[in-house]
């Protein structure tokens, strides 16, 4: 590695990544910001249907 390249250590903890993902969000717009919100109800309704799925009992 290069003695040129400066590496960023602050994203590397759990408060440092926080931060960096707030930072990010933060610079949505209102259309990606719904649009982000759309994909995580997706997502939620995926998961929900699959954890039921696969907690249903055997028939006998």
């Amino acid at each position: 590695m290069s003695s040129k390249i400066k590496q960023n250590w602050d994203n590397a903890s759990w408060t440092g990544s926080r931060r960096a993902m707030l930072r990010q969000a933060l610079k949505l717009t209102v259309r990606e910001r719904l649009q982000a919100l759309e994909g995580l109800c997706e997502t939620a309704q995926k998961l929900a249907s699959i954890k039921t799925t696969n907690n249903k009992k055997p028939a006998d």
